[in-house]
């Protein structure tokens, strides 16, 4: 649930346990299940649900790394979220006497937990010693933010997220939530009428968080609707940080099958943290 794509990872050298996407009888991992299939079809009212990985398949991730790595690095998705970081810390105390994984229950999900897995999976490229790494992986995860913009309540209704009345009142008074995610769960960060108050939001708080643009790391992330995003959101960040690193590509479709379409997100880290060696 982190809005990392598979390139991501065959590029950092990264390993992605995915959660799966349940449409009906169809069940598949959720970077490899197509995401203008699951939209059209949330907007038709089919109901989708997610479900974490079995018990055996986490085990065999755990195996498979240790066997080829020897030592690695855990950013789990947060244990307010689902039951990853339990099933991990009840398989280490059976079989990882030399804690050779070490574990971090970020607290986070959605492009929060991707961005601070990112800009690990690159420090760790370079950096000589692993604890060095463990460091800069807990400071991501505190200076991360991330603000998630939904154009309907009616998914999180759907999804048991939200009461009918809520939802139904919030979507006739046309209201459209932000959500950013914690670890306390996913907190309503406000409420704007229209999507050029959402950029407004963001643009708020991008400025209030990036204390300046060299090395700074954002996230900009889309559901179905990659050209209005692109087209109103990505010019806008990029002219206004044009010496930070802008990462434009899929909002985390476990995110997005309870957030729904139209959903769209920025995540950031700020540059001194960026620039740590």
């Amino acid at each position: 649930a982190g809005s990392i794509t598979r390139e991501d990872a065959a590029r950092l050298g990264m390993t992605l346990l995915d959660s799966y996407i349940i449409v009906g009888d169809k069940s598949l991992p959720e970077t490899l299940y197509s995401p203008a299939e699951l939209y059209a079809l949330m907007r038709k009212g089919v109901k989708v649900r997610t479900a974490q990985a079995s018990v055996f398949e986490r085990h065999q991730h755990y195996e498979s790394i240790i066997s080829r790595y020897g030592l690695a690095l855990y950013l789990c998705v947060g244990s307010i979220y689902t039951g990853n970081y339990q099933a991990v810390s009840a398989w280490k105390k059976q079989n990882d006497p030399d804690e050779r994984l070490t574990v971090i229950d970020t607290g986070l999900a959605s492009g929060r937990l991707g961005i601070a897995a990112l800009a690990t999976a690159r420090y760790a490229g370079r950096a000589h010693h692993a604890d060095k790494v463990v460091r800069f992986a807990e400071t991501a995860v505190r200076k991360s933010k991330e603000y998630i913009f939904l154009d309907r309540l009616q998914y999180l209704v759907a999804g048991g997220r939200l009461s009918k009345t809520k939802g139904f009142f919030g979507d006739m008074l046309h209201l459209k939530p932000i959500m950013s995610p914690t670890a306390e769960g996913a907190v309503k960060a406000g409420t704007v009428r229209n999507q050029n108050e959402q950029i407004e939001f963001a643009m708020e708080k991008l400025q209030k968080g990036l204390y300046q643009d060299a090395g700074s790391l954002i996230l900009l992330e889309y559901s179905d609707n990659r050209q209005w995003v692109e087209d109103h959101v990505l010019g806008k960040i990029k002219g206004r940080y044009p010496t930070a690193e802008v990462i434009f590509q899929p909002l985390s479709l476990t995110s997005g099958a309870h957030m729904g379409p139209g959903t769209w997100g920025v995540a950031f880290l700020p540059s001194p943290f960026q620039n740590q060696n």
